[in-house]
């Protein structure tokens, strides 16, 4: 079974990458693990909001550390506090919006892992502001090269 290359990461270390116009900072990649899992944190500014998607060979689970955001998940509407987790199954369409005017701050677990992969090419560092916002078509097709299906705003947006 593969281990993980560490057994501690300090808070603020571990790599950065741009994904939805957002940068987050992986705690521990497929790389590091075998495949088997990454963990990212993000901090997600207010009204930030990831179109609604569908992942078909990963699960994904949010543990909310501060903030609230509302997610979208298989057609329900969920609202989520910090200490809330909520869990986001491959095939069920998904997303979340920041709503109210803090800042709110996530662990993303995702299994197996993603690529960790950067959904905006060209963007070398996690500095805001960040390169502009991805027109909802570029970022399907750039989605689609990783088996995920982006299908358009999220309701009431």
């Amino acid at each position: 079974m593969p281990q993980t290359q560490r057994i501690i990461l300090a808070p603020g270390a571990g790599p950065v990458f741009w994904i939805l116009d957002l940068p987050g900072r992986a705690k521990e990649t497929g790389e590091q693990n075998g495949g088997l899992f990454s963990l990212v944190e993000a901090l997600c500014p207010s009204g930030y909001a990831t179109p609604l998607h569908i992942h078909y060979f990963e699960d994904e689970a949010v543990y909310v550390l501060a903030g609230q955001l509302t997610f979208f998940v298989g057609g329900r509407q969920l609202v989520a506090a910090a200490g809330s987790y909520v869990y986001q199954p491959r095939g069920v369409a998904h997303g979340f919006r920041v709503e109210m005017e803090a800042p709110a701050h996530v662990l993303c677990l995702t299994v197996p892992a993603s690529a960790n992969h950067s959904l905006h090419p060209g963007a070398a560092d996690a500095t805001l502001p960040g390169p502009p916002a991805l027109e909802l078509e570029t970022l399907a097709e750039l989605a689609a090269r990783f088996n995920i299906d982006v299908l358009g705003e999220l309701p009431g947006s």
